[in-house]
């Protein structure tokens, strides 16, 4: 369907819809200036002595709460006693506060104004204007609808001219039924935001008072009313808390004085703030005794007057006495609660003092405990180190053999971090019982751990023992055979010996033996202390038929003729080891004997070697053997091939 252009009818209603969008964009544009003007009455300016009131409120609360926080779990049983009677004090001081403040705002009543009272707020005029207008903009939505459904109604029996007349109508209302639904969704937000903003804070003493005692509601638990039978009615004695274990090691120690400081100063945070609700109540208290005063001059000034002599000047000095009697009654309402918390407060101040004298006295007394437990300390650890550098310079001292030395000393080091060790733990711990299960437990630990480590540890005592290893002896361990050249205190270093049995010399290497070896089955093979030769023998095969005695007696001369050569210092060895074993034992000298094999006969002469000397010993060994066989022709003509060898037992 074609539409035509709009007719003058249609031009009006354009013209109002856009000076009703140029109403609605400038109500919006106000928006934020009716908010700030909302904002501004949030803080309503009282006079000073209604803040004096507000602050001494605000300051009793304050005090009250961190009373009700302070810390008593720690130092004597009297602690809690003197808290709880300061904390029931302060209790009964902020009711007598609010007492005397809603006695204040009695006071206050019949000065109000009331047409201040009933004079609209700027902020209510605003939102009776935009709820107006909300309502109007309604009535008109609903009177379009009805108008728009009367020509849905009558738009299908029309026709030609009348047809187009009543669509061109139905559009019109329909513009305005959108715009109209645009501007009724715009002040229905206005007004709810407006509701939301319009922030009722109290105007006035009587609600902030109010305010703040519900910001205590444990107060609205007893009645005002029972403050005075509170006062006649003794405190009753709590029971006795446990006193506070204290340990004795420094770390516990040390906890314990953080605390008695943290206690002192919260001691001395609430004197100050019990100092400050005072000196706030007594502000309070200052216009109402001059408003007193003034009651009562006026009251004695119209006492003084002379009587009237008529009806009416006798009736107004009635009416002007009992309203200086009632304006007493709540001035004293107002000020002897004021009075009363001052002496409730000094009451308090003087428990705070003792819960502050025992604890500072508990506080000196941890510090004493703590210093002493420092000063033992120092002393243990003065005298372990004493004992260690007396047994350093003892043992440079009558120690001169540097391995027995070397012993000694690693033995010090030993004694001296384990005796160290005992001393700290004893100053750092207190609780021994738990200290002695976690002990065990991490002992059972670390032997599990270090099983191989603990037995090189315990075999290195044996090796170093009166028998053991020293540093020079010849071993066989786990098939090698070496010089010691180390015993240390987890390993042995050995000098690897290699070669022919009757020949060892050093291979260049140096073997690390585990200490842990003697407990684990191995074949170890030491030199017996204090005698360092082995045995070797020589064997000569001879002829059947031979003059056996003379080849032995020869060849036996001839051993013992080198044997000579070192046969003192193996005799001196001999008598070294009979001292230390304490058994008789036969002197080391060749021996000769006679081995049958299966065609020939073997002579076998067995002859002591010192050690370290084997192989210059049996090359003149040899060579004098040679010389004795190439010098006498019977000998040699029953003799085969001489061989020097170490002997096989």
């Amino acid at each position: 369907m074609r539409i035509t252009s709009p007719n003058r009818r249609q031009q009006g209603w354009l013209k109002r819809l856009g000076r009703a969008a140029l109403a609605m964009v400038c109500m919006l544009g106000t928006l934020p200036l009716v908010a700030a003007r909302q904002k501004k009455p949030a803080r309503v300016v009282l006079p000073p002595e209604d803040e004096a009131v507000i602050r001494h409120l605000n300051a009793a609360i304050t005090w009250y709460r961190q009373l009700a926080d302070a810390n008593d779990s720690a130092g004597q049983p009297s602690d809690q006693f003197y808290l709880d009677n300061a904390r029931s004090l302060a209790r009964q001081a902020l009711m007598l506060a609010f007492q005397s403040a809603d006695a204040q705002a009695d006071l206050q009543k019949p000065v109000a104004s009331d047409a201040s009272e009933n004079a609209p707020s700027p902020t209510s005029t605003v939102q009776q204007r935009i709820a107006t207008s909300a309502d109007k903009t309604a009535a008109l939505i609903t009177q379009i609808q009805s108008q728009i459904a009367t020509l849905d109604h009558q738009i299908p029996r029309a026709s030609g001219k009348r047809l187009h007349e009543l669509m061109v109508k139905r559009e019109g209302l329909q513009e305005q039924l959108e715009f109209n639904k645009t501007l009724g969704d715009a002040l229905q937000k206005l007004s709810t935001f407006a509701t939301g903003s319009a922030v009722v804070a109290g105007g006035d003493l009587e609600k902030q008072v109010e305010q703040l005692k519900n910001s205590v509601p444990e107060l609205l638990a007893k009645p005002a009313a029972d403050v005075k039978a509170a006062e006649k009615k003794p405190a009753a004695t709590p029971a006795a808390a446990p006193a506070h274990t204290e340990g004795t090691g420094l770390i516990s120690q040390v906890s314990s004085l953080f605390t008695r400081l943290a206690d002192v100063r919260q001691a001395n945070e609430l004197l100050d703030g019990a100092a400050l609700v005072i000196e706030l109540a007594r502000d309070v208290q200052a216009p109402l005794r001059s408003k007193m005063r003034e009651t009562i001059q006026a009251g004695r000034g119209l006492a003084d007057q002379p009587p009237p002599q008529d009806e009416a000047g006798i009736e107004a000095n009635r009416e002007k006495l009992q309203s200086l009697t009632e304006q007493f009654k709540q001035i004293s309402s107002a000020t002897i609660p004021l009075t009363q918390e001052v002496i409730l407060l000094q009451n308090a101040q003087a428990s705070l003092r003792q819960w502050q004298s025992s604890v500072h006295w508990g506080y000196i007394r941890v510090l004493e405990s703590f210093l002493i437990r420092v000063a033992f300390l120092l002393v243990g650890i003065g005298l372990v180190l004493g004992f260690s550098e007396l047994w350093r310079r003892a043992t440079f001292r009558y120690i001169h053999d540097p391995r027995r030395r070397r012993q000694i000393l690693l033995v010090r080091r030993t004694v001296t971090a384990f005796l160290m060790a005992i001393v700290i733990a004893l100053g750092f711990i207190s609780e021994f019982s738990s200290l002695a299960t976690f002990a065990g437990f991490l002992t059972a630990g670390i032997a599990v751990a270090l099983q191989t480590l603990i037995l090189s540890v315990a075999a290195y005592f044996f090796l170093i023992g009166r028998h053991g290893v020293r540093v020079g002896d010849r071993i066989t361990v786990s098939g090698v055979t070496g010089d010691v050249i180390e015993v240390g205190l987890v390993r042995l270093y050995l000098m690897e010996l290699g070669g022919p049995s009757s020949d060892l010399h050093p291979t260049g290497r140096v073997v690390i033996v585990s200490n842990s070896v003697l407990f684990q089955g191995v074949p170890f093979f030491k030199q017996i202390p204090g005698a360092a030769y082995v045995w070797h023998e020589v064997g000569l095969k001879l002829e059947k038929g031979g003059n056996y005695p003379v080849a032995e007696k020869k060849l036996l001369d001839t051993v013992n003729a080198v044997y000579a050569d070192y046969k003192s210092t193996l005799e001196q060895q001999h008598r070294s080891l009979e001292g230390v074993a304490g058994v008789p034992i036969q002197v080391p000298a060749p021996q000769a004997r006679l081995q049958l094999l299966d065609d020939v006969l073997e002579l076998v002469v067995r002859y002591p070697v010192a050690l370290h000397r084997e192989t210059e010993i049996d090359n003149q060994m040899t060579r004098r053997i040679i010389e004795t066989i190439s010098a006498d022709p019977e000998l040699r003509a029953a003799a085969g091939s001489p061989s020097v060898r170490a002997s096989k037992t």
